[in-house]
C-alpha cells in the first residue's frame, strides 16, 4: 500500500545517506559483544547513556544464490564492527527514497538503549516497519527509538527483504526447498532477527524473556503473521498490531493480500501461479526464465517488473499453516497478551487511489471477491447528501482492510488466556484536518516524535500519555497505568476499546453492524466449494 501523496507529507522526513562500515579497534569504549562479532554504537546522550547501534546484521546478505532462500547465519568477523551509520534497505520502487541507500544487502537492525553492556533486564521492543509488504524501513526518522529508550525500553527496529525479493512464491523456488514451499522469506527475515534478539539482546540490557513485537500496516500484517506461525513460538511474549492490513490493494478494494501456495481463493489465482506469471514478464523469449537466470538478474531489472506484482503473504502450511484470522479463530495463536487497533479513517490515506464514482461501480468492484454476497457489502456504503462517493468507498477501505479482520483477531483471543485489548485512534491530522485520522497518523505519538517546534502542548501531552501505554503493556502485558484513562480488556462479549484522541475515553462494539455484514460475506467465500481446502 504506498501512501498518498497528501498523507506523505506527513511523513516525509530527511534520512541521511549511509557510508560503508569501517572497522573500529577493540578498545572502543561503547563496544558490545555479540556472537558474531563485537559492534560499537553511537553515544546520543551521556547523561542517560542512551547508544543507538545501526546497522547490526542479524543474517547474511540475500544476495547471488542466497536470493528467495530462509535467511543464513551470519559471518564471524575480527576487531569491533563499526554500527553507527544506519543499514541499506531493501529496494524498492518508491518515488523519493529520502535519501535512503537500497541494496539487496539488507538484513540489518538497530538498536536504541541506556543500558548497553550492563546486567540488567530491560523490556524489549521490536519494530517492524509497514509499507505494504514492498516498501520502507525501519529506521525512519519517524520511527526514531530513542524516546522508548529514555522509558526504559530497549528498542529495536528491523529491516527484511520486501516486494518480489521477500515475498515470491514459484514453482521452482517450491521444488527446491525441503519443505516444499515459496514465499514468505521476509517472515522468515522477521523471525531471524527475533532469534537474534533472543541470543544477543542481554549485551545490550534487554531481557529476552520480555520481548513485545510491534507494527503499522504491513508491520501489523507480519505480526499476525508471527503470532500465527509456529515457526515463531516462543521468540516473543507480547504482541501490538497497529493498523493491520489484512486486506486489499490499491487498485483492487476487494482482492485478498494472504493467498495459498496451491490453492486458488476468492477470485485469485494461487501463490505459485502469481509467482510463475510475473517471472514470465521478465522473460527476454517465449520461454520463462529458469531459477539460475532470475537468481542472475540484477536487483533494477527485478524492480521494472515490480509494477507488474503484488506482494502477498501466502499461506504455505508451513510457516503460515492458514490465514491469520482463521489460526485466531482456532485458538492456535501465540496465547500472549495482545494490542490491536486501527485509525478512525484508515482509508483517507488512500483517497488519491481511491475511484469510485457511483454505487454500481462499487458494486462491480466488490462483486469479484464477494459474489453474491457484494450487494449487502455494497449497501453499506452509499453516495452522500451532494452524490459522491468517495467519503463512503474510503469508509469500505477503513472497514474491510483494516478494522473487520482485526475485530476477527481479537474475537480469536477469546480462545486463549492471555487478554487483549482494542483501541481506535482519533486524533486528527493537524496539518490536514480535513483528513481525519487517516492510516499511519498514530506513528508520530506511538514514537512521541512530533516536532517540538510544532506541535501544540496538547499534541506533546497526548503523545507521552501514548507512549506510556505502550511501555507500559510492553512491560506488564496490560497497557493500563496510574494517571491514565482505564483501558478496559477486549471480549467478544463486551466488544470494548479505547478511544486514543482528544477525548481518550472507553467504548463498545466500533462499528459492530459493518463489521458482522462483512464477516458474513468473507466467511461465505471461504466457506464455499470452490475455496475448500
Amino acid at each position: 500500500m504506498r501512501p498518498s501523496r497528501i498523507v506523505q507529507c506527513l511523513l516525509t522526513l530527511a534520512v541521511v545517506c549511509v557510508p560503508p562500515s569501517r572497522v573500529l579497534s577493540a578498545a572502543d569504549p561503547i563496544a558490545v559483544q555479540t556472537r558474531s562479532g563485537r559492534v560499537s554504537g553511537e553515544t546520543l546522550d551521556d547523561a542517560t547513556g542512551l547508544v543507538v547501534f545501526r546497522g547490526v546484521p542479524y543474517a547474511a546478505p540475500p544476495v547471488g544464490n542466497l536470493r528467495w532462500k530462509p535467511p543464513q547465519p551470519v559471518a564471524v568477523w575480527d576487531g569491533v564492527r563499526d554500527c553507527t551509520q544506519f543499514p541499506a534497505a531493501c529496494p524498492q520502487k518508491v518515488s523519493n527514497t529520502e535519501g535512503q541507500k537500497l541494496d539487496e544487502d539488507c538484513l540489518y537492525l538497530n538498536v536504541w538503549t541506556t543500558q548497553a553492556g550492563r546486567n540488567v533486564a530491560l523490556p524489549v521492543m521490536v519494530w517492524i516497519h509497514g509499507g505494504g509488504l514492498s516498501q520502507g524501513w525501519g529506521h525512519k526518522p519517524i520511527y526514531d527509538g530513542a524516546a522508548f529508550a529514555r522509558q526504559g525500553v530497549v528498542l529495536v527496529s528491523i529491516n527484511y527483504r520486501l516486494g518480489p525479493f521477500g515475498f515470491l512464491a514459484h514453482p521452482a523456488l517450491s521444488a527446491e526447498s525441503k519443505h516444499g514451499v515459496s514465499g514468505n522469506y521476509g517472515f522468515l527475515d522477521q523471525i531471524a532477527a527475533l532469534k537474534w534478539v533472543q541470543q544477543h539482546i542481554r549485551a545490550f540490557g534487554g531481557d529476552p524473556q520480555n520481548v513485545t513485537i510491534f507494527g503499522e500496516s504491513a508491520g501489523g500484517t507480519s505480526v499476525s503473521v508471527l503470532c500465527a506461525s509456529p515457526l515463531a513460538g516462543g521468540l516473543f511474549q507480547r504482541a501490538i498490531l497497529q493498523s493491520p492490513w489484512m486486506f486489499g490493494f490499491i487498485t483492487r478494494m476487494a482482492e485478498p493480500n494472504f493467498v495459498f501456495l496451491k490453492q486458488a481463493v476468492g477470485g485469485v489465482a494461487t501463490a505459485e501461479t502469481l509467482g510463475l506469471q510475473w517471472a514470465r514478464g521478465l522473460a527476454s523469449s517465449q520461454d520463462a526464465p529458469t531459477l539460475a537466470e532470475l537468481r542472475s538478474f540484477d536487483a533494477e531489472r527485478i524492480l521494472k517488473a515490480t509494477r507488474y506484482y503484488k506482494t502477498r503473504a501466502t499461506v504455505d502450511g508451513w510457516l503460515l499453516p492458514d490465514r491469520p484470522e482463521a489460526v485466531f479463530a482456532r485458538g492456535r495463536q501465540a496465547d500472549v497478551p495482545t494490542m490491536i487497533g486501527t485509525t478512525r479513517n484508515e482509508g483517507n490515506f488512500f483517497l488519491a487511489w481511491i475511484a469510485v464514482d457511483s454505487s454500481q461501480q462499487l458494486l462491480e468492484k466488490l462483486r469479484g471477491f464477494y459474489g453474491d454476497q457484494a450487494p449487502a457489502v455494497a449497501a453499506l456504503y452509499q453516495p452522500d447528501s451532494q452524490g459522491k462517493m468517495r467519503a463512503a468507498a474510503s469508509q469500505y477501505v477503513t472497514d474491510s482492510w483494516f478494522l473487520q479482520p482485526a475485530r476477527n483477531l481479537l474475537r480469536g483471543m477469546d480462545r486463549v488466556k492471555s487478554p487483549a485489548f482494542q483501541y481506535e485512534f482519533t486524533m486528527p491530522s493537524r496539518r490536514y484536518p480535513a483528513l481525519g485520522a487517516p492510516h499511519a497518523i498514530d506513528l508520530r505519538y506511538v514514537f512521541n516524535t512530533l516536532n517540538p517546534s510544532a506541535a501544540s502542548p496538547g499534541e506533546q501531552q497526548f503523545a507521552r500519555s501514548v507512549m506510556r501505554y505502550w511501555v507500559q503493556f510492553a512491560r506488564t502485558g496490560n497497557p493500563n497505568i496510574d494517571g491514565l484513562p482505564a483501558w478496559p480488556p477486549y471480549s467478544t462479549q463486551t466488544g470494548a476499546y479505547l478511544e486514543l484522541g482528544s477525548q481518550i475515553q472507553a467504548g463498545v462494539h466500533l462499528r459492530s453492524r459493518a463489521c458482522d455484514t462483512l464477516d458474513r460475506a468473507t466467511a461465505a467465500v471461504y466457506q464455499s466449494k470452490q475455496n475448500t481446502r
